[in-house]
C-alpha cells in the first residue's frame, strides 16, 4: 500500500488532511538555562487514561526541536478562540513569542496560559521519530481547565467551537 503513494504531491495530502478539524494547542518548555521555547501544534492528542498520557507531534525542522528532545517536562495549553492569533505567534521563527500571551509560571518555570480551555503538564516520556516530525509522549502530572471553549484547526482557518464546519 505504500507504494500507492509514492510521488504524491504534499499539497493532496495536506488538503486532504485539513478536511479533519483539530484541535489547536501551544506547548511549551523552557531549557535547562531556562530559556523559554513553544510552538504550536495541531497534532496532540490524549494516548492514555492509565495511565494518563498525551502525545505531541513537533516538526524535526521548529528551532526549539534540540530543546524540546533534551526537556523533562512540558506543557500542552489547549487554545481558544480568544487567544487563537497567539497560536499564529508561536507558529513563527524568531521572535520571543512568550511576550505576546499572558502567561503564568508553575514552580519549575515552566509557561502556562492563563486563559487556555486546558493545561496539561507533563513529564516527557517518550520521544519517538518518524518521518519529518517526533512524537512527543507525555505523563500527564496535572491538568486543569478554564472556562473558555477551545477553538479548532480546520481548512487552514480557525474554527471556533460551536461554528459549523459546512
Amino acid at each position: 500500500m505504500v507504494d500507492r503513494f509514492q510521488g504524491m504531491a504534499p499539497a493532496s495530502f495536506r488538503s486532504a488532511l485539513a478536511q479533519f478539524p483539530s484541535g489547536v494547542t501551544i506547548v511549551t518548555t523552557r531549557s535547562d538555562e531556562g530559556t523559554l521555547h513553544g510552538f504550536t501544534a495541531s497534532s496532540s492528542a490524549p494516548l492514555s487514561l492509565d495511565p494518563p498520557l498525551v502525545l505531541v507531534c513537533l516538526d524535526r525542522r521548529a528551532d526549539c526541536f534540540p530543546v524540546f528532545m533534551a526537556a523533562k517536562h512540558f506543557v500542552v495549553n489547549i487554545m481558544t478562540d480568544a487567544r487563537a492569533e497567539l497560536a499564529i505567534k508561536f507558529t513563527t521563527k524568531g521572535a520571543n513569542k512568550f511576550t505576546y500571551g499572558k502567561f503564568e509560571f508553575d514552580e519549575a518555570g515552566h509557561a502556562l496560559l492563563s486563559d487556555a480551555a486546558a493545561v496539561i503538564r507533563c513529564e516527557l516520556e517518550q520521544a519517538v521519530p518518524d518521518g519529518d516530525h517526533v512524537i512527543l509522549i507525555g505523563r500527564v502530572h496535572d491538568a486543569r481547565t478554564g472556562s473558555s471553549k477551545p477553538v479548532t484547526w480546520y481548512k487552514g482557518g480557525f474554527l471556533p467551537h460551536g461554528e459549523s464546519a459546512a
